[in-house]
Formats: structure tokens, C-alpha cells, sequence
């Protein structure tokens, strides 16, 4: 067993040596290599950078001249100026347009002079005013500028050859000159106008020239422009021609290598497509490299080093090394596989590795239970965040374990909720079933990588959407075709409707919880926006500066016809109390309430008629609505099963001959309320004692008869003040008041308010 040992011993010590040398010497050199390599190219591409740099700043100055120059001639005032005759009478004009000129040139640009020219009118204008141009001038700039064949041109001219009478140009010998024709768009140009800058000025631009570096602006000729650093290339600065003859003007950018006065160059070039001048950076190859050399020696030094590390700790680490794997072999040895791996015929690796291959095969039976499990837990994982019962420390363990897309630009919630069944096919307990069916749906429909698991959380199944959609208009279109792209899909495999709400959108997962909510939050609104409705929580408007006051009088209405059993007076009157609410822009916290409130006075008055109704006979049933999908189901629902039930209840139930009574005069008031009706005449028109008629009503009603009249005539009266432009003193003269003092008072005694304030109160609510 010695010998057994001592030959792994030796082996491993090889092994640490080759493993540790090796890797050091190719790490050494490959990083010499790649530094150096890295270092040259990251000069080069600073030095790209430095010419891209002058290159944008010396352009945007000639962009900005430019438009600013072709802002000037193209105003209506430069055209109408440009076609006058400029002498004493002109003054104004001469000084607007003077003005003109000097405004562009305050600009900090570097312009010296511009001067504008007149060919039809003859006349000069430039800093030194204003000049009448004779034969030989206008044959001067003819000859210079106007058989040029573009409307507009940069030229590069000496200070004596432009061809420009009484033009400034004092501080350079050596100008750029900007030429426009005028007008831009004629073919038969009438005047032009001239932006002279010396190139001196583009010294300053190239100010980021440094003590290692040479540039130089050639034109399309290969003229020099510009010159920054001269001494770095030479005593005299001079470049020579052959220099400028390597430049490939068929590519815009370029390296190559030149030596001048023998030193070696790095040359860079980049041509503009804005008026085809190059830009060149000279940069000495033995600065490039300077930086290589001192990383060479600092590299073979730390090389060194680590050799002498590694075959120090391969001799020392290879018995601590070899220490466990003996360990682990007398451990093997002392378990069950003993008699089926005898030492004399397997060495220790043969013997780990078979020991660990037991051990996998046992994981891999764990993995696949697991794996069983993964979906149940990703649902639960997104169940719980959409909760927000998630940290925001759990997220990223989370994300990855589950192997989630972790790229977006933005993620949405859909809440998805079914607008109603096919009772024909389907029923309400069959709800869970539809949307697991939904949700795996969902899944085969939206590609893994932009979205998370969809998940049902009660009767809602929702699904968080990743896009990376940088355009407001492109994410919206992203998001209505895979919102129509579900709702198709449900229609045509389930023959079901679907109302989707979506939320915010949003980029950290923490936020899942708050764009839940306002995607549940969205649905909402589909009672007034009716089936298949797609609501954008960002659209709905929750800023409501107004309450829609709750439909007192059309209520009433509706019992009034409840008790008088008159059915089409009652649907009549439902149709206007849901008319009002789709009428108004209620919030649907408030449609909730009015809806719960209305109930609960139908419940009551259900209990106060002492009649049964199937479905409705306990106030849980009064939230039923709120299983309903629109308002145009809960106005049916409230119809056919509450109201006509109700009416049925009511003709149905004890059929005495004082309900008959007190029906009968409830019906006289309701037809004859704006006449002069008391008790006394309708007990002769009834031929009852009044006493007899006055007791069975208040049994009956609640109310006396004078009571119950003047409450008819005050809802009467509020239904006219918001509905019509009557004056209160025409409406208490309708209802028989005496005067309007009357009426005023006993409609504060009732409302608590002055009708007048009653109508400006409603109407603002309104408006």
C-alpha cells in the first residue's frame, strides 16, 4: 500500500508542477502581448477619438455658420432688402440689414466679415459699409465665385486672392470662405453673399493638441488648412506632399505607417462627408510603444515570481493535497462497497469516482422529483410577488433559481377576468376550470423569454408581460396585439368574452404588487365600458373633481310604480336610473356605492311590502352585481329578477280592499298633482268618508295624505329644477302653491337648501 501511495504521491507532484508553471509562462506571455497589443490600440483609437473630436468641433462651428448663414439670406426681409436700390432714402434699410450682419457675427464663430452682394442693384455690404459696385468689380467676383458650379461652397483662399472689393481680412493670410448664390433656389442668381474666416481661428479649436500629437485640416485638395503642434513633427513643421499622396480618399477613415526626417509616424485620417476635408493625427511609433516596454520588464519580473511560487507550493501542496484523498479511500472502504471493491485491484481515483457516480445517480432521482415540483413553485413564487409578499432580497435568488429572462426594458401586469359564461356549454362552477385553461393558454401563446407564469389568483388570471420596447408607440403596439391576440384566442377555443386590465408600466420586480393592483384596478371599469373591454390603468381618468348626486327622484319613481304595480312605469323609470349612471362620469367607487345604496332601498322596500322574492332574501344578495360585467347585465338583473318578481310579489300578496283604496289615491295625486285636489274631494270622487280614506292611507303609505301630496310635488319640483329653465316662482304656481314664498319654504323645510341653490348645486355637479 506504500508503494501504491508513493507512486500518486510522485504523480501529483508532477502534475502541480506542470499545472502550476505552465500556465504562468503562457499567462506571462499572452499578457505581454495582449497589454502591449491593447496599449497600441487603445492609442490608436484615442487618437481616432482626438481627430473625431476636432473633426465635430471645427464642423459644428462651419454647421452653425452655415445655417445661420442660410437663415439670414432665406428671411423675408434679407429677399426684400436684397432686390432695393440702397442710397439715402435707404438709410433704415441699410441699417437694419447692416445690423443683420453683425448680429451674425457676435456669434462666437471666428467670422471676420460677411459680405453681401447685390448684382441686380449693384451695392456691397460688409463691416466697412456700404459699397456701388462698377464694371470691374461685378467681372472680379464673377469671375471668382458666381461660375462656381454649387449654389453653396467652403472655399480656402489666400488674403490677396479673394476677389471681394472692400472685403476685411486683417488677421490671417489664409482664409476659409463660405459662398452662397442668391436665391438658394433660383438657377439665375441675382446676388450672394460671402462668410470670410481666417483659418487662424481654427487653431483654438484644435486647442486639445497636446505635447505628444500632431494635427493638420487638409481640404479636398490636400491644401493645409491648419497646423496644431508643429514643432512635435519637425524643427520647421514642414510636411511634405508624398505624406498627404498616402491618403486612400476612397475610404473616409484610415491608418498607415509614414517615416519623416527619419522617425517612424503613426498616421491617422478621417475625411468628412460635409465638404471632404481630412483630418490627421501624427503620432511617433516609439511613443506607442514606450508604455509596451516598461510592461514587458514588469511582467518577466512578476513571471519570475510566480514560478518560484508554484514550485514551492507544488512540493509542499501535494501532501496536504494527497491527505483527503487518502481519507476519502479509507472512508469508501469502511461502508457497504468494501466487498465489492477490493484495494488489491482498484486504485483510489477508480474508487472515488465509482463511490461518486452512486452518489449522482441518487441526485438525479432527487432532481426529477424536484423538477416535478418546479412549475407548482413558480406559480407560488409569482402568486406571492404579485401579493407583494416577496422582499426585495429574496428576487434575485428567486430569479435565478428558476431560470427567469432577466432582460427587459419594461414589464406589465394583465389582469384577465371572464365578461360571461355560455350557459349552454358552461356554468359558473365551471369558472376555476376556464381559466386554468386560460392561463395554459396564455403560456403557449407568449414566447418564454417575454413573460413570467402566468398565474390564477381567484377568479383572475394575470400575467406579467417583459418588452423592451424603448418607443412609447411601439410598446403600445406591442401590448394591444398580444392583448387582441388572447382575446381571439379565448373566443374562438371557448366561445367566451374576456375584459383584460393592464397596468403601469414598470422595471423592478418590487413594483409587481402595486401594478397588480392597479390592473385589478382597471377591470373595475368594465361595468361602464361593457364586454371585451381592454382598459390601460394609465388611461382611465381618477381625478374626479365632482360627485354625481345620488337619482333621488327617479328612485322614487321606481317604488311609486312598485307600489302602483305598474310594470312598464317601473322599467321605464329603471331605464332612466341606469341611463343617469352611464350619463355621469362616475368613478366606479361611487357607481358601487349608488348601485349598493339602490338596492338596499329595494331590499327595504321588499321588507315593508312583506312580500318574498326568489334570490333576493337576504342583503348579501344586494353585492351580487358586482359578479356581473356590465351595466347593461346589472340593469337586466335588477329588471327581471328584482322588479318584475317584486311586482308579481305585490299583486300577488293580500289583494284587500285597502290596498285598492290606497292605490287608488295614490294614482289621483300622481294624476292630478298640479291641480287643487284635498282630501275632502277625493273622497267624493272615491265616495269614502275622508276620516275612513285618511286612516287606511296612513295604514297603507306611512304618510298622511297631505304629506304624501306635498312630498310628490316637492320631487316633482326637483325634477323640474334640473331638468327645465322654469323660474321657482312659474314652478310653485304649477304645483298650486300660493305664492312662491310658500313653496320656497317648504321645499327648505324638506331638502335643507333653497331651490335656487338646489339647481346651481346640481347643474355644477353636472358640469
Amino acid at each position: 500500500m506504500k508503494k501504491f501511495s508513493t507512486k500518486h504521491y510522485f504523480q501529483l507532484i508532477a502534475f502541480l508542477i506542470i499545472l502550476s508553471t505552465v500556465p504562468v509562462i503562457i499567462t506571462g506571455g499572452l499578457s505581454y502581448w495582449q497589454s502591449s497589443k491593447a496599449i497600441v490600440e487603445y492609442s490608436n483609437h484615442e487618437k481616432r477619438q482626438n481627430i473625431y473630436q476636432i473633426q465635430t468641433n471645427v464642423e459644428q462651428v462651419l454647421r452653425y455658420i452655415d445655417l445661420s448663414t442660410t437663415y439670414f439670406i432665406r428671411s423675408a426681409q434679407t429677399t426684400e432688402f436684397i432686390k432695393k436700390d440702397m442710397n439715402a432714402s435707404s438709410f433704415s434699410d441699410f441699417h437694419k440689414l447692416r445690423k443683420d450682419l453683425i448680429h451674425l457675427q457676435t456669434i462666437e464663430t471666428g467670422i471676420e466679415d460677411i459680405v453681401l452682394v447685390s448684382f441686380e442693384k449693384k451695392w456691397l455690404i460688409n463691416n466697412n459699409g456700404l459699397v456701388h459696385l462698377d464694371k470691374n468689380a461685378y467681372e472680379q467676383i464673377n469671375t471668382g465665385y458666381l461660375q462656381l458650379p454649387e449654389k453653396s461652397k467652403w472655399l480656402l483662399e489666400e488674403s490677396e486672392q479673394i476677389n471681394l472689393p472692400n472685403a476685411t481680412k486683417n488677421s490671417c493670410s489664409q482664409y476659409i470662405n463660405l459662398v452662397k448664390k442668391l436665391p438658394i433656389l433660383s438657377s439665375s442668381p441675382d446676388g450672394l453673399i460671402s462668410v470670410l474666416v481666417p483659418t487662424c481661428e481654427l487653431n483654438d479649436i484644435m486647442a486639445q493638441s497636446n505635447q505628444s500629437e500632431s494635427f493638420i485640416i487638409l481640404d479636398e485638395h490636400n491644401k493645409t488648412i491648419a497646423h496644431s503642434n508643429t514643432e512635435y513633427t519637425s524643427d520647421d513643421g514642414y510636411i511634405p506632399n508624398a505624406l498627404f499622396n498616402e491618403i486612400d480618399h476612397d475610404e473616409l477613415e484610415g491608418q498607415f505607417q509614414y517615416q519623416l526626417n527619419g522617425t517612424d509616424f503613426q498616421v491617422s485620417y478621417q475625411t468628412s462627408n460635409y465638404n471632404n476635408w481630412t483630418y490627421l493625427s501624427l503620432v511617433k511609433i516609439s511613443d506607442l510603444h514606450m508604455k509596451s516596454s516598461s510592461i514587458g520588464w514588469l511582467t518577466l519580473a512578476i513571471v519570475s515570481i510566480l514560478l518560484i511560487i508554484s514550485l514551492s507550493i507544488a512540493f509542499i501542496g501535494s501532501k496536504i493535497l494527497y491527505s483527503p484523498i487518502k481519507k476519502l479511500k479509507n472512508i469508501i472502504y469502511s461502508t457497504e462497497e468494501k466487498q465489492r471493491l477490493p484495494l488489491e485491484t482498484i486504485n483510489e481515483f477508480d474508487l472515488i469516482e465509482t463511490h461518486i457516480e452512486n452518489l449522482l445517480d441518487q441526485n438525479q432521482l432527487l432532481e426529477k422529483r424536484v423538477q416535478s415540483q418546479v412549475t407548482q413553485l413558480k406559480q407560488l413564487f409569482m402568486i406571492r410577488l404579485l401579493q407583494g409578499k416577496i422582499t426585495k432580497s429574496e428576487i434575485p435568488l428567486k430569479m435565478k433559481s428558476f431560470h427567469f429572462n432577466q432582460s427587459w426594458t419594461w414589464i406589465t401586469v394583465f389582469s384577465l377576468k371572464i365578461d360571461d359564461f355560455d350557459q349552454g356549454k358552461f356554468n359558473n362552477n365551471d369558472q376555476d376550470l376556464i381559466l386554468f385553461a386560460i392561463n395554459n393558454l396564455i403560456e403557449d401563446l407568449i414566447p418564454l423569454n417575454e413573460r413570467f407564469t402566468p398565474v390564477v389568483i381567484n377568479d383572475t388570471q394575470s400575467t406579467m408581460i417583459m418588452t423592451e420596447c424603448d418607443k412609447d408607440t411601439k410598446y403600445t403596439h406591442n401590448i394591444n396585439q398580444k392583448v387582441k391576440l388572447i382575446q381571439s384566442k379565448v373566443k374562438e377555443l371557448f366561445h367566451l368574452s374576456v375584459s383584460i386590465g393592464i397596468s403601469k408600466r414598470f422595471n423592478a420586480l418590487e413594483d409587481a404588487n402595486i401594478a397588480f393592483k392597479e390592473s385589478k384596478e382597471a377591470l373595475k371599469y368594465r361595468l361602464k365600458m361593457g364586454e371585451a373591454s381592454i382598459i390601460f390603468y394609465e388611461n382611465l381618468n381618477r381625478s374626479y373633481s365632482s360627485v354625481a348626486p345620488y337619482p333621488s327622484a327617479i328612485k322614487n319613481k321606481i317604488f311609486d310604480a312598485i307600489k302602483l304595480s305598474d310594470k312598464g312605469s317601473a322599467s321605464k323609470e329603471l331605464s332612466k336610473f341606469f341611463d343617469y349612471l352611464d350619463r355621469h362620469d362616475i368613478h366606479h367607487q361611487q357607481l358601487e356605492i349608488i348601485l349598493s345604496r339602490f338596492l338596499y332601498e329595494l331590499y327595504e322596500l321588499k321588507e315593508l311590502l312583506g312580500v318574498r322574492i326568489e334570490g333576493f332574501q337576504s342583503t348579501e344578495m344586494i353585492t351580487y352585481y358586482q359578479n356581473l360585467r356590465s351595466i347593461e347585465a346589472i340593469h337586466d338583473w335588477v329588471n327581471h329578477d328584482i322588479i318584475i318578481p317584486l311586482i308579481d310579489s305585490v299583486d300577488a300578496r293580500d289583494d284587500s280592499k285597502n290596498k285598492k283604496i290606497s292605490d287608488k289615491m295614490m294614482r289621483f295625486i300622481h294624476e292630478n298633482y298640479n291641480k287643487d285636489i284635498s282630501l275632502d274631494i277625493l273622497a267624493a270622487e272615491l265616495h269614502y268618508n275622508p276620516n275612513y280614506l285618511s286612516s287606511i292611507f296612513q295604514k297603507e303609505t306611512g304618510f298622511s295624505f297631505s304629506e304624501y301630496l306635498l312630498r310628490y310635488r316637492l320631487n316633482i319640483a326637483k325634477e323640474w329644477l334640473t331638468t327645465t329653465s322654469m323660474s321657482v316662482k312659474e314652478i310653485a304656481e304649477k304645483l298650486k302653491y300660493n305664492n312662491s314664498q310658500n313653496f320656497i319654504r317648504s321645499f327648505r323645510k324638506m331638502e335643507g337648501i333653497t331651490p335656487g341653490k338646489y339647481r346651481t348645486q346640481h347643474k355644477s355637479k353636472e358640469a
